[in-house]
């Protein structure tokens, strides 16, 4: 593989990488939203259980009041899971980002050094030719002045 191939993979990683970490970042921003919404929720749900039990529940309707919020606290825990795997996932992909990047430069570096390196041969080359070319017309010169 060329390494103009090598730098357009690269490049086309890190843009694919870029796109992951975009949409990690939007499940990751929703998923926050919801938790803080449910948390929201959860609490006026409490406060409500607690004015009622307050002028007295039956047997229904606590196993009622109960069940319906052990339902919400387990949904916030499959939330707050949810977040905690997009965290770790975009913390890898970020990783993998910083080092695409990374790779990116480097190979940047090495077109250079190859540019230069050939920028350079050529220069010898032609300083080569023109000292040829001199050297070839100082004995014509000489010649021409005895």
């Amino acid at each position: 593989m060329s390494l103009d191939s090598i730098r357009k993979v690269r490049a086309q990683t890190v843009e694919s990488l870029m796109m992951e970490l975009s949409q990690i970042a939007q499940a990751l921003t929703h998923s926050e939203e919801q938790y803080r919404t449910m948390e929201v929720q959860i609490q006026a749900e409490t406060e409500t259980y607690a004015q009622q039990a307050g002028q007295g529940l039956t047997i229904e309707d606590l196993l009622q009041w109960q069940g319906k919020m052990d339902a919400q606290r387990s949904t916030l825990r499959q939330v707050r899971a949810s977040i905690d795997h997009a965290t770790g996932l975009w913390q890898q992909t970020q990783e993998r980002l910083v080092e695409a990047r990374r790779e990116c430069k480097l190979l940047e570096r090495i077109v250079d050094q190859r540019q230069a390196a050939m920028h350079a041969v050529s220069a010898r080359r032609e300083q080569w030719a023109e000292d040829e070319t001199a050297s070839r017309l100082i004995p014509i010169r000489d010649r021409g002045d005895s």
